[in-house]
């Protein structure tokens, strides 16, 4: 269900702190600090009115009356199941920031878990929210009743900003958790890190905890205006990433939500950071991250002849490997939202509204 209110400002304690910190290292005029204040600090500028309405970035939901409400299902071996909405933290370009709270119930539980046993196509699971790590109870029983009734599931994803935005609230009991279930199940954590400035000594110690009990991490970035729109952002970046055993996933452009056009770059300038970053020789090649689009329709990472015309209204024509059929053959009743159409190949093309310089 979509909540239609602002999105009100949320700052942990912990980012209150190290954005007090930085200004008093580095001043409130350096990257170091705006890489901050631009994620975190609601502004006027989210209220003007701009091209950007998506209240949601795609529709991929079940039932919204049962308890397959947490569960999205867009790519076949991979279904994507929303634990909390809740976070430390509302980062201001947020993809989940007109949902309504909600939390899942044990007694939805049993009912998932069984579904995705009987899913022939299923193999891997992302836990997200909101922060999963933040319902921690909520993540463990989970898990627990995926590893007793759904043997097909070999991958457990988790996506969570909580190491860089309360790594305090990982708890021990948490870590324990997941050494003890290795043995079941692969465990990745999927961190959203989108400045070095993230990534201090108390983040850091956080992510290697976790690492230290058999969780692989992963990062997925998003390049945002005002924040890391920079070469010696980046390759700074995606060095530390590299050095702290972190892997490259994605680096999405800004998806476009109401309230985000602040941080949205043209698609042409995006592409040219695409090709500076990966194409140079300044970051080695297993640091390179998959430029992305997240679409009506689910994500689309940019190759040759993905972007196609952009018309009057400045939407995109997106070419995708995705076919209709094949994705209603795992997620029964999947239609098209009005922004895609079928090629005469079968192929789906989706609208994609450009940013501006």
């Amino acid at each position: 269900m979509l909540n239609q209110n602002t999105f009100p400002e949320l700052i942990s304690p912990y980012l209150k702190e190290l954005m007090n910190r930085i200004e008093d290292t580095f001043g409130k005029e350096s990257n170091e600090y705006e890489a901050l204040f631009y994620q975190y600090i609601c502004t006027s500028e989210e209220q003007h009115t701009t091209e950007e309405h998506n209240s949601k970035h795609y529709e991929a939901g079940y039932n919204a009356n049962t308890s397959l409400r947490f569960m999205e299902r867009l790519y076949k071996r991979q279904a994507t199941v929303d634990i909390t909405l809740a976070c430390v933290a509302h980062c201001r370009y947020c993809l989940r920031q007109n949902y309504e709270l909600d939390i899942m119930q044990e007694s939805d539980m049993d009912y998932l878990a069984k579904v995705m046993a009987n899913d022939p196509y299923l193999q891997e699971i992302l836990l997200t929210g909101g922060d999963p790590l933040l319902a921690s109870k909520q993540l463990m029983a989970l898990t627990e009743r995926i590893i007793h009734y759904a043997p097909n599931i070999c991958v457990i994803r988790i996506g969570s900003r909580l190491p860089v935005q309360s790594p305090d609230k990982v708890t021990t009991n948490l870590l324990d958790f997941f050494e003890k279930h290795r043995k079941n199940v692969k465990f990745e954590l999927g961190m959203q890190i989108n400045h070095t400035i993230e990534l201090q000594p108390e983040a850091t110690s956080c992510i290697k905890a976790i690492q230290e009990v058999g969780v692989k991490t992963y990062a997925q970035n998003v390049l945002l205006k005002g924040v890391n729109d920079n070469m010696d952002s980046l390759i700074s970046l995606y060095d530390k990433l590299r050095y702290l055993d972190i892997e490259s996933h994605y680096l999405f452009h800004p998806v476009p939500i109401i309230g985000s056009h602040k941080y949205r770059m043209t698609l042409a300038r995006f592409l040219e950071f695409a090709k500076q970053l990966t194409s140079s020789g300044e970051i080695p090649g297993r640091s390179k991250p998959m430029f992305s689009l997240m679409t009506d329709i689910g994500k689309c990472t940019l190759y040759q002849g993905t972007v196609g015309s952009k018309n009057e209204k400045g939407y995109y024509d997106i070419s995708t490997g995705y076919k209709l059929s094949t994705r209603q053959k795992w997620h029964k009743g999947y239609e098209l939202p009005k922004t895609a159409y079928e090629d005469s190949n079968g192929l789906i093309h989706v609208q994609y509204l450009d940013g501006e310089d």
